[in-house]
């Protein structure tokens, strides 16, 4: 039977409320790992008698000594020349239903600790399990001493986007400037929380890769919760990737005050130059405690979407749109009125997910420079087959998205008409800011 934090588990394979420490994977390797854990035999054991403990998840540590204390022998000393997942106590007499402590001392034959014993961790464990046994049958138990996690953790990351204004190119519509921020969230599951042990102790230096940087970005900075005490210092940017590196200390967030840590990385394009399009992501997140041989360990393996610098756009809203598909409606058409760099890019029916064909539109240019005719007739072949010629009649909401330089809801506007029993009829139409889901009103 092993006794561990003064809770049991014994051959009977039970476990009554047994409380495991989690011990953070940030400060591995490290030979420091401490655990209280006493043996209490199920029979007499004599000089004869031989006792196996076995660690899963850690291992004994070269060089150290260790023993089963009260032992009354010094058969109950082991002490390994390296490291080692098991050590065997041979004639090491002991009493039925006693708990005796495992101790260990840094050199042969002690000084022995007066409590605990100590393991080397690695890197790689997840759990840590102390198994005993001895000849005797049936005389055998195991617990897990501790589970072995990373302290600190991101929340997923929320992608943003940010809208290039069509009129001038050189700013963002979400916030008329050039720059375009975006957050991560670093959380700490041992702030207040009593089960952890061997914690991050001396800091923690932090990198953060980012990929997919568009050409038009000059720099990358970076700031958090506490960034008054916090350097963020980001690499040159080089094929549309960087480097941005920081050491949070455990005087602050998150291991003092809060138990999270707001990171907030910006992105700002040269001043007074066109905005690139294109998405930035976050490669990979890596931490590595300072003050010791401690192995990096990485929070984020696969690249997530964290950045979006996309053109803003321009719909124009045709509630009732009209065309003649064999049904009362003669003729009808749209002019546009837009900058020579404006295109239609899409077009589609609202609130059915039918896409029309841009490729098969046509516009055609008027007298007036910058306006441009339309025959919705196009539409009948251009959108889906499903579209019926009663629906052509009655009118089908139908949505332009326009794009391109210095396109906007100033500087776009349109018109639309039919002409059904030798009679025209006018269209209302409304031009919107497109870079949502718009609010459609006529």
């Amino acid at each position: 039977m092993i006794m561990c934090y003064n809770f049991f588990v014994g051959m009977c394979s039970r476990c009554s409320e047994l409380i495991q420490t989690t011990i953070s994977k940030e400060m591995l390797p490290n030979p420091s790992a401490s655990f209280q854990a006493s043996i209490i035999p199920s029979s007499n054991l004599t000089s004869n008698s031989s006792i196996t403990l076995t660690l899963s998840g850690a291992s004994f540590i070269g060089g150290y000594s260790y023993t089963i204390s009260n032992g009354g022998s010094a058969n109950c000393v082991d002490t390994p020349t390296s490291s080692t997942t098991s050590l065997t106590f041979s004639g090491c007499p002991l009493n039925a239903f006693t708990a005796y402590p495992i101790l260990s001392g840094a050199s042969a034959n002690g000084p022995f600790s007066n409590n605990s014993f100590t393991v080397y961790v690695s890197a790689s464990s997840s759990s840590i399990v102390l198994s005993y046994s001895s000849n005797i049958p049936n005389d055998s138990a195991s617990v897990t001493l501790a589970q072995v996690q990373q302290q600190l953790s991101f929340a997923p990351i929320s992608s943003s986007t940010y809208y290039i204004n069509p009129s001038s190119l050189s700013t963002f519509t979400n916030n008329s400037s050039s720059s375009a921020s975006n957050s991560v969230v670093l959380s700490n599951s041992a702030y207040n929380n009593n089960t952890w042990s061997n914690t991050i102790s001396s800091g923690i230096s932090m990198t953060f890769v980012f990929t997919g940087i568009p050409s038009s970005v000059s720099s990358v900075t970076a700031s958090d919760n506490n960034n008054s005490n916090v350097t963020w210092s980001p690499s040159s940017i080089i094929n549309g990737s960087v480097t941005v590196s920081g050491q949070l200390t455990t005087s602050d967030y998150p291991f003092k005050s809060a138990s999270s840590d707001t990171i907030t990385f910006t992105f700002s394009n040269s001043s007074n130059a066109s905005i690139s399009t294109g998405t930035i992501s976050l490669s990979s997140i890596t931490g590595t405690v300072t003050g010791g041989s401690y192995s990096s360990v990485t929070y984020l393996t696969t690249p997530q979407n964290f950045l979006t610098f996309a053109l803003g756009a321009t719909q124009i809203y045709i509630p009732d749109a009209l065309a003649p598909d064999h049904n009362l409606i003669q003729y009808s058409y749209l002019t546009i009125s837009m900058s020579p760099g404006a295109t239609i890019s899409s077009i589609s029916v609202l609130n059915t997910g039918v896409n029309c064909s841009v490729s098969s539109i046509s516009l055609e240019s008027t007298s007036t420079p910058g306006v441009y005719y339309m025959p919705l007739s196009q539409l009948v072949q251009a959108c889906s087959t499903s579209i019926t010629p009663i629906a052509w009649q009655s009118g089908v909401p139908l949505v332009i998205t326009l794009s391109g330089s210095n396109v906007g809801p100033n500087t776009v506007t349109a018109d639309a008409y039919a002409v059904f029993n030798g009679m025209l009829k006018r269209i209302p139409v409304n031009v919107v800011a497109g870079n949502s889901q718009p609010f459609f009103s006529y």
